[in-house]
């Protein structure tokens, strides 16, 4: 069987119908008998895909549409779910972060963007919507299971919208410049593959020295162990070491000139590290079941910071109560340029946790300026290290 979609609609009299749609005589421009047929439906029905796993490629469907769509519901009824990809680990550049799913906000935000391609039609208003998802920093290939990421879903719209080979060129090339990367069924489609393979010899070198930069940051920031993966996605850095390692933060984050997030991970343990104006380092978020432990130098030894994820909270612990006691007592001004969860160490430490509000948050929030408003003015120096526990 070939690719069908089932559209629901309703009538005049409030009754619900679905109709069956073949993609691959749509594709060929045959409306009428792409139409296989129509059945009346009890309730409003869901959008369905099927794809036909036996396809060769270059006959992936692109259906030509001239109607009319909904926005909020967008290119997802004409062009389906995301399929299961076979080559989603074979990028050891690619596979780890696409694995952290979208957070409920992060999901919301993108879904606006999406709305916004679907009314993008020609190329000037399609630059101005990936502009500001770039300047937002927000991730181009994340997605939940089944959904097109934010990359995928403009190439979809350049198709919808019957941008020429020109323009579709540009577009692309603005995404992979950010570090976009594209599900092979994308990829089939002859002209879109074409376009790709033209624009690749070109942007590679050009992501391959970001990864170099990556690179030397994050080995020179490696006090023990040894770092193993990275990836960049638009203006989020992902850092991988080995067990057991011990990091300076500071020189990782160096790398990432554009403020954004940075996900560093020791073994099975991650934290997000946001970077901030005036070189602040805010601790944001950590994933679920993580541990890890800072270490602070002062005036009288190193002091260990432990932080966990517990629910909704990173909470955060003195491991010597003692000297924590001795340096306040002394007034003693420790993480001068850290934040966790937009708040400074003591009123932290105080607290006992922060709401977690990063990429893997449930609920992620706005942090408030205010917390923010003194930021600016923290001197530089401040050096701390962590390690997984």
């Amino acid at each position: 069987m070939g690719n069908k979609i089932i559209i629901p609609f309703d009538d005049k009299k409030g009754g619900t119908y679905q109709l069956n749609v073949d993609l691959d005589k749509l594709s060929e421009g045959e409306m009428l008998n792409a139409i296989i047929g129509i059945g009346h439906v009890n309730q409003q029905s869901t959008f369905v895909s099927k794809t036909n796993k036996a396809k060769k490629p270059g006959e992936v469907p692109f259906p030509n549409r001239d109607v009319q769509i909904n926005y909020g519901k967008g290119l997802d009824y004409i062009y389906g779910t995301k399929p299961i990809s076979d080559q989603e680990d074979k990028n050891p550049f690619t596979s780890a972060m696409q694995k952290i799913k979208p957070s409920i906000s992060e999901s919301e935000k993108l879904s606006w963007f999406k709305s916004a391609v679907v009314r993008a039609k020609s190329l000037k208003e399609m630059n101005k919507v990936i502009d500001e998802v770039i300047d937002d920093g927000a991730r181009l290939n994340a997605c939940n299971d089944g959904e097109w990421s934010f990359a995928e879903y403009v190439v979809l719209g350049t198709h919808f919208h019957k941008f020429d080979k020109v323009d579709r060129k540009k577009v692309i090339r603005k995404l992979m410049l950010s570090g976009a990367e594209f599900h092979d069924t994308l990829l089939q489609n002859k002209l879109i593959g074409e376009i790709y393979n033209e624009l690749q010899p070109e942007i590679q070198p050009q992501i391959d020295k970001q990864l170099e930069e990556l690179e030397k940051a994050g080995e020179s920031a490696v006090q023990e162990g040894a770092l193993i993966d990275l990836e960049i996605d638009n203006r989020t850095f992902f850092v991988e070491f080995s067990e057991d390692s011990k990091v300076e933060v500071a020189k990782v984050l160096k790398a990432n000139r554009e403020l954004g997030s940075n996900i560093l991970k020791i073994g099975n343990d991650a934290v997000e590290v946001k970077s901030e104006k005036g070189g602040i380092r805010n601790y944001t978020d950590m994933s679920d079941g993580s541990s890890v432990m800072l270490e602070f130098t002062t005036s009288i030894g190193k002091l260990n910071i432990v932080l966990y994820q517990e629910a909704d909270q990173v909470q955060v612990r003195v491991e010597n109560k003692e000297m924590w006691a001795e340096l306040q007592k002394r007034g003693e001004e420790i993480g001068k340029n850290c934040l966790f969860g937009g708040v400074n160490l003591k009123e932290v430490v105080e607290r006992g946790n922060f709401t977690r509000c990063g990429i893997w948050s449930e609920k992620q929030k706005e942090v408030s300026e205010k917390l923010f408003s003194w930021a600016d003015k923290v001197r530089e120096g401040s050096k701390e290290t962590f390690r997984g526990l």
